[in-house]
Protein backbone atom coordinates (compact mmCIF):
# COMPACT_ATOMS: atom_id res chain seq x y z
CA UNK A 1 0.00 0.00 0.00
CA UNK A 2 2.93 1.91 0.81
CA UNK A 3 4.42 1.73 -2.42
CA UNK A 4 1.48 2.26 -4.77
CA UNK A 5 0.68 5.71 -2.24
CA UNK A 6 4.33 6.68 -3.50
CA UNK A 7 3.82 6.01 -6.95
CA UNK A 8 0.10 8.02 -6.76
CA UNK A 9 2.24 11.18 -5.02
CA UNK A 10 4.72 11.34 -7.54
CA UNK A 11 2.55 11.02 -10.55
CA UNK A 12 0.01 13.23 -9.26
CA UNK A 13 2.42 16.11 -10.22
CA UNK A 14 3.09 14.46 -13.34
CA UNK A 15 -0.48 14.96 -14.00
CA UNK A 16 -1.13 18.38 -12.85
CA UNK A 17 1.65 18.91 -15.63
CA UNK A 18 -0.03 17.92 -18.10
CA UNK A 19 -3.48 19.45 -17.19
CA UNK A 20 -1.46 23.05 -16.98
CA UNK A 21 0.41 22.30 -20.05
CA UNK A 22 -3.07 21.95 -21.70
CA UNK A 23 -3.99 25.52 -20.40
CA UNK A 24 -1.96 26.67 -17.87
CA UNK A 25 -4.07 25.26 -15.03
CA UNK A 26 -7.63 23.45 -15.11
CA UNK A 27 -9.32 26.64 -13.44
CA UNK A 28 -7.73 28.83 -16.47
CA UNK A 29 -8.64 25.93 -18.94
CA UNK A 30 -12.46 26.24 -17.65
CA UNK A 31 -12.34 29.93 -18.45
CA UNK A 32 -11.13 29.14 -21.53
CA UNK A 33 -13.46 26.47 -22.40
CA UNK A 34 -16.48 29.03 -21.43
CA UNK A 35 -14.67 31.81 -23.40
CA UNK A 36 -14.73 29.27 -26.43
CA UNK A 37 -18.36 28.36 -25.86
CA UNK A 38 -19.26 32.18 -25.74
CA UNK A 39 -17.41 33.14 -28.86
CA UNK A 40 -19.29 29.99 -30.26
CA UNK A 41 -22.11 30.86 -28.99
CA UNK A 42 -22.13 34.37 -30.18
CA UNK A 43 -20.68 33.69 -33.63
CA UNK A 44 -23.31 30.94 -33.95
CA UNK A 45 -26.47 33.77 -32.93
CA UNK A 46 -24.67 36.36 -35.71
CA UNK A 47 -24.22 33.47 -38.08
CA UNK A 48 -27.86 32.20 -37.96
CA UNK A 49 -28.96 35.76 -38.42
CA UNK A 50 -27.28 35.76 -41.96
CA UNK A 51 -28.56 32.78 -42.80
CA UNK A 52 -31.99 33.10 -42.40
CA UNK A 53 -31.31 36.24 -45.00
CA UNK A 54 -29.04 34.56 -47.07
CA UNK A 55 -31.52 31.15 -47.14
CA UNK A 56 -34.24 33.27 -48.93
CA UNK A 57 -31.83 33.15 -52.36
CA UNK A 58 -32.45 29.15 -51.90
CA UNK A 59 -36.21 29.10 -52.31
CA UNK A 60 -39.04 30.33 -54.89
CA UNK A 61 -40.37 34.24 -53.24
CA UNK A 62 -44.00 33.32 -53.48
CA UNK A 63 -44.99 36.70 -53.58
CA UNK A 64 -42.78 38.24 -56.36
CA UNK A 65 -45.03 35.30 -58.35
CA UNK A 66 -47.88 37.27 -57.02
CA UNK A 67 -46.72 40.47 -57.36
CA UNK A 68 -45.82 39.90 -61.31
CA UNK A 69 -49.84 38.56 -61.97
CA UNK A 70 -51.10 41.06 -60.00
CA UNK A 71 -49.11 43.71 -62.74
CA UNK A 72 -50.36 42.12 -65.64
CA UNK A 73 -53.50 40.24 -65.49
CA UNK A 74 -53.47 39.50 -68.92
CA UNK A 75 -50.52 38.59 -69.84
CA UNK A 76 -49.90 34.84 -70.75
CA UNK A 77 -47.85 33.54 -67.80
CA UNK A 78 -45.16 30.89 -68.53
CA UNK A 79 -43.86 29.35 -65.66
CA UNK A 80 -40.46 29.36 -65.37
CA UNK A 81 -38.46 27.05 -62.87
CA UNK A 82 -36.91 28.43 -60.15
CA UNK A 83 -32.82 27.91 -60.36
CA UNK A 84 -30.49 28.90 -57.45
CA UNK A 85 -27.94 31.55 -58.42
CA UNK A 86 -24.13 29.66 -57.94
CA UNK A 87 -22.84 32.87 -55.88
CA UNK A 88 -26.10 32.08 -53.66
CA UNK A 89 -25.14 28.41 -53.48
CA UNK A 90 -21.94 29.30 -52.76
CA UNK A 91 -22.14 31.49 -49.81
CA UNK A 92 -25.02 29.60 -47.92
CA UNK A 93 -22.50 26.19 -48.08
CA UNK A 94 -20.19 28.53 -46.80
CA UNK A 95 -22.22 29.83 -44.13
CA UNK A 96 -23.61 26.32 -43.03
CA UNK A 97 -20.21 24.97 -42.86
CA UNK A 98 -19.36 28.27 -40.39
CA UNK A 99 -22.32 27.08 -38.57
CA UNK A 100 -21.46 23.45 -38.53
CA UNK A 101 -17.77 24.09 -37.07
CA UNK A 102 -18.54 26.60 -34.95
CA UNK A 103 -21.36 23.99 -33.28
CA UNK A 104 -18.94 21.57 -33.47
CA UNK A 105 -16.08 23.57 -31.52
CA UNK A 106 -18.53 24.16 -28.96
CA UNK A 107 -19.15 20.53 -27.84
CA UNK A 108 -15.38 19.66 -28.16
CA UNK A 109 -15.11 22.53 -25.99
CA UNK A 110 -17.76 20.85 -23.68
CA UNK A 111 -15.86 17.40 -23.96
CA UNK A 112 -12.86 18.67 -23.27
CA UNK A 113 -14.13 20.24 -19.64
CA UNK A 114 -15.70 17.03 -18.72
CA UNK A 115 -12.55 15.15 -19.69
CA UNK A 116 -10.34 17.43 -17.51
CA UNK A 117 -12.36 17.62 -14.60
CA UNK A 118 -11.99 13.73 -14.18
CA UNK A 119 -8.60 13.69 -14.84
CA UNK A 120 -6.94 15.01 -11.96
CA UNK A 121 -9.13 13.20 -8.76
CA UNK A 122 -9.74 15.15 -5.58
CA UNK A 123 -8.12 12.55 -3.83
CA UNK A 124 -5.09 11.52 -4.71
CA UNK A 125 -5.51 7.53 -3.70
CA UNK A 126 -3.56 5.05 -2.25
CA UNK A 127 -4.66 2.06 -3.24
CA UNK A 128 -3.35 0.13 -6.46
CA UNK A 129 -6.59 0.33 -8.42
CA UNK A 130 -6.52 3.85 -7.81
CA UNK A 131 -2.75 3.31 -9.62
CA UNK A 132 -4.21 1.38 -12.44
CA UNK A 133 -6.69 4.11 -13.38
CA UNK A 134 -4.62 6.64 -13.39
CA UNK A 135 -2.67 4.72 -16.00
CA UNK A 136 -5.18 4.35 -17.83
CA UNK A 137 -6.16 8.05 -18.09
CA UNK A 138 -2.94 8.71 -18.80
CA UNK A 139 -2.47 6.10 -21.93
CA UNK A 140 -6.19 7.28 -23.17
CA UNK A 141 -4.96 10.48 -23.22
CA UNK A 142 -2.04 9.86 -25.24
CA UNK A 143 -3.87 7.34 -27.30
CA UNK A 144 -6.66 10.05 -28.12
CA UNK A 145 -3.90 13.21 -28.11
CA UNK A 146 -5.86 14.92 -25.80
CA UNK A 147 -3.31 17.68 -26.26
CA UNK A 148 -3.56 18.65 -30.10
CA UNK A 149 -7.44 18.44 -30.13
CA UNK A 150 -7.89 20.75 -27.53
CA UNK A 151 -5.19 23.36 -28.18
CA UNK A 152 -7.12 22.71 -31.64
CA UNK A 153 -10.73 23.78 -30.79
CA UNK A 154 -9.93 27.55 -31.08
CA UNK A 155 -8.71 27.08 -34.64
CA UNK A 156 -12.17 25.36 -35.60
CA UNK A 157 -13.81 28.73 -34.73
CA UNK A 158 -11.41 30.73 -36.23
CA UNK A 159 -11.90 28.84 -39.57
CA UNK A 160 -15.45 29.26 -39.22
CA UNK A 161 -14.99 32.86 -39.12
CA UNK A 162 -12.99 33.27 -42.08
CA UNK A 163 -15.65 31.34 -44.33
CA UNK A 164 -18.19 33.56 -42.69
CA UNK A 165 -16.07 36.13 -44.31
CA UNK A 166 -14.98 34.69 -47.24
CA UNK A 167 -19.43 34.25 -48.01
CA UNK A 168 -19.63 38.01 -46.86
CA UNK A 169 -17.89 39.21 -49.40
CA UNK A 170 -19.28 37.00 -52.12
CA UNK A 171 -22.85 38.20 -50.05
CA UNK A 172 -21.92 41.59 -50.39
CA UNK A 173 -20.59 41.07 -54.17
CA UNK A 174 -23.48 40.57 -55.16
CA UNK A 175 -25.11 43.47 -53.26
CA UNK A 176 -22.93 46.35 -54.72
CA UNK A 177 -19.41 45.48 -56.13
CA UNK A 178 -17.64 48.99 -54.41
CA UNK A 179 -19.33 47.27 -50.64
CA UNK A 180 -18.11 43.84 -52.05
CA UNK A 181 -14.20 45.29 -52.70
CA UNK A 182 -14.65 46.86 -49.30
CA UNK A 183 -15.50 43.34 -47.70
CA UNK A 184 -12.82 41.74 -49.86
CA UNK A 185 -10.18 44.12 -48.81
CA UNK A 186 -11.07 44.23 -44.82
CA UNK A 187 -11.08 40.45 -44.86
CA UNK A 188 -7.65 40.62 -46.38
CA UNK A 189 -5.98 42.48 -43.77
CA UNK A 190 -7.64 40.71 -41.06
CA UNK A 191 -5.96 37.75 -42.57
CA UNK A 192 -2.52 38.84 -42.92
CA UNK A 193 -2.72 40.54 -39.38
CA UNK A 194 -3.96 37.17 -38.16
CA UNK A 195 -1.15 35.29 -40.08
CA UNK A 196 1.64 38.03 -39.11
CA UNK A 197 -0.10 37.41 -35.29
CA UNK A 198 0.11 33.99 -34.96
CA UNK A 199 3.20 32.90 -37.38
Amino acid sequence: STIWSLYLKETRKEDKELATSLQVGVDELLIFVYSILFQAGLFGAILTAFLIESRKDLQVDPLREILQALQNPLAVTTSQPFQVSKSSLVVNCLWFISLGLTLFSALCAVLAKEWLAKYIPVSPGSRSSDACQRLLRVRRAQQWRLEPVVTGIPLLIQLALFLFCAGLVLFTWNSSVALGVLMLFLTTLAIVLYMLGTV
